[in-house]
């Protein structure tokens, strides 16, 4: 993870833990593990008395393991327990309800069989659909094969699309050429944390094309650092990357500005950030 990146993380999960109400001697922990106290650092996590048997220990949450361990326990979580929370996340969805709303969208699907847990590798589609064309009429290609409820964040998705097409191409997108959907795979540099890919709940858009020819490539048109690009591609695609994030019913939006991952397409998902579990 980047230098900065870090630093936004601990940032807001330090105000997470304030704001649960933490007493002066765990806030005095906190000051300690972030000025890289080696005592803090070192300390072993204190013994916890075996759960009863049939009844499995209740999650600690990050307010406990502040408490217990420091800021660097109470930051920590495991890869099981990352994949367990996000795959509850998609799965507390009424997988009918979800593809009923779906189709009144115009969407055009086919359903997946639903799933109840995932592999043992913490992959699978609780409620996957495999969307060939979306709301506003944009073909995708190859098709999404996502979960139903990133599924229903297309119509804001294209919504932003569209506007800004005809704002700087002068007509709406029919196609979008996506790298990939559902992929049982890590966070990429990142093994610790199953991606969202693996569950259904991410997208990569790589280039969006119009009926009259016109297609904005992220690789070729996207300019780094360029806050009014000089060509029509160009000022597209930041103007989406920009209201995706605000307007797109989606909890993250990479793409070339986040790193060189990213270079050649817009990753968009909707998985849950820092939480108190």
């Amino acid at each position: 993870m980047r230098p900065w990146a870090l630093c936004a993380w601990l940032s807001v999960s330090v105000a997470a833990i304030t704001a649960a109400g933490l007493k002066g001697d765990a806030l005095a922990q906190a000051a300690g593990a972030a000025r890289g106290s080696s005592a803090e650092v070192a300390k072993a996590p204190e013994k916890k008395a075996a759960p009863k048997a049939g009844k499995p220990a209740k999650p600690l949450t990050v307010k406990e393991r502040f408490q217990r361990w420091g800021l660097h326990g109470a930051l920590a979580e495991s890869k099981a327990d990352h994949a367990k929370r996000q795959w509850e996340n998609l799965s507390s969805v009424d997988g009918a309800q979800c593809r009923e709303e779906l189709k009144k969208t115009g969407a055009v699907f086919r359903a997946l069989r639903d799933r109840d847990k995932p592999d043992q590798n913490g992959c699978g589609i609780p409620h996957g659909v495999i969307l060939t064309k979306g709301p506003t009429g944009i073909a995708y290609s190859g098709p999404l094969m996502i979960d139903c409820s990133l599924a229903l964040a297309l119509p804001a998705v294209e919504k932003v699309i569209q506007e800004e097409a005809v704002r700087h191409l002068g007509e709406p997108i029919t196609r979008i050429t996506t790298l990939g959907s559902y992929s049982c795979r890590s966070v990429r540099g990142w093994r610790e944390r199953i991606s969202q890919h693996a569950i259904g709940n991410a997208m990569d858009m790589a280039a969006f094309s119009t009926k009259g020819g016109a297609k904005a490539s992220v690789m070729r048109d996207y300019q780094v650092g360029v806050e009014s690009p000089p060509t029509p591609r160009g000022r597209f695609l930041r103007a989406i990357y920009g209201r995706l994030w605000s307007e797109g019913g989606v909890t993250r939006v990479l793409g070339p500005e986040w790193d060189a991952a990213h270079r050649d397409h817009f990753h968009l998902d909707r998985g849950l950030r820092f939480s108190s579990r």
